[in-house]
C-alpha cells in the first residue's frame, strides 16, 4: 500500500516509515504544502495513495462528496493528534494489516488499528 501524509502530519513520519521499507511520502516533500484539502485528496488519488490526515473535520465531508459524485480515491485515514511514537506504531499497524481494497473510497480511523494483531 502507498501512503500520502497531508501537511498537518509531521514529515518525520514519512522518513521513519520509509526507513522501515514502506512507500510513504509527505505533502512537505512533494510540493503540496498550502494546497486545499480537495487538492490534497486529488493528488493522493492521482498517485494511487491512501491519504492520512489529522483533519477529519474537513476530510469526512470531502469523502462524502466524492462518494455522492461517484469519484474514486484509494482511501482516507484520519487520526486524532498523537505523539510521533504512537503515530508510527498505529501507521505501521495500518500498513501491515489493511488491504487496499478495504480502504478504497472509504473513510476510516487510524485508531481502529490500535491492536497488535
Amino acid at each position: 500500500m502507498k501512503l500520502y501524509l497531508d501537511e498537518n502530519l509531521p514529515p518525520t513520519l514519512a522518513v521513519v516509515l520509509r526507513s522501515r521499507g514502506y512507500n510513504v511520502v509527505s505533502a512537505h516533500e512533494v510540493g503540496m504544502r498550502g494546497k486545499t484539502d480537495e487538492e490534497q485528496l486529488e493528488y493522493a488519488a492521482a498517485q494511487g495513495r491512501v491519504l492520512l490526515t489529522f483533519n477529519a473535520r474537513h476530510f469526512a465531508p470531502l469523502a462524502k462528496r466524492y462518494f455522492e459524485q461517484g469519484r474514486e480515491h484509494p482511501g482516507i485515514v484520519a487520526s486524532t493528534s498523537v505523539e510521533l511514537r504512537e503515530l508510527v506504531r498505529l501507521t505501521t499497524n495500518l500498513l501491515e494489516r489493511a488491504k487496499p481494497e478495504d480502504l478504497k473510497n472509504g473513510f476510516v480511523w487510524l485508531q481502529s488499528y490500535r491492536g497488535s494483531g
